[in-house]
């Protein structure tokens, strides 16, 4: 598996949970909020793979994507961070109050599941990050 170091290389929801080793998670809302999310991000970064959002939805995406765009000015060195941010926010589904504190364990599964994309422990500084990705990010996850 490719390391993902900028976020046009985070991988859709089948590739990254593919029925073999997540039979758990087939098919459900954690594939469409990994996929929405994934959206919000490239479209925060101006990737040319990110999809048009609808105009039932804009707005509501609208507010994440600026919310991401917020949170630095060079999103792509962040991958790693924005993934983890991804994973708890699309398979973990924590309360829209979580604090950085109650996310240490979602942020360690997330690692178990992303270690074979390259994606490793974040550096002290970065929880702070992760905490406001997925406050961006929750308000667009699936119920």
């Amino acid at each position: 598996m490719p390391a993902i170091t900028r976020i046009d290389q985070i991988p859709p929801s089948h590739t990254i949970f593919p029925p073999s080793s997540h039979p758990d998670l087939q098919p459900g809302s954690v594939h469409h909020g990994w996929n929405t999310g994934r959206q919000l991000l490239l479209n925060a970064v101006g990737s040319p793979l990110a999809k048009s959002m609808t105009d039932q939805t804009r707005l509501h995406r609208q507010q994440a994507i600026r919310r991401l765009r917020m949170l630095s000015s060079h999103l792509n060195e962040l991958a790693g961070p924005l993934t983890l941010a991804l994973h708890v926010s699309a398979v973990q589904q924590p309360p829209p109050d979580a604090d950085t504190t109650s996310l240490i364990p979602l942020i360690g599964e997330a690692l178990a599941d992303l270690g074979d994309w390259g994606i490793g422990s974040p550096l002290p500084e970065e929880l702070g990050l992760i905490t406001r990705a997925v406050h961006a990010l929750q308000p667009c996850m699936p119920d």
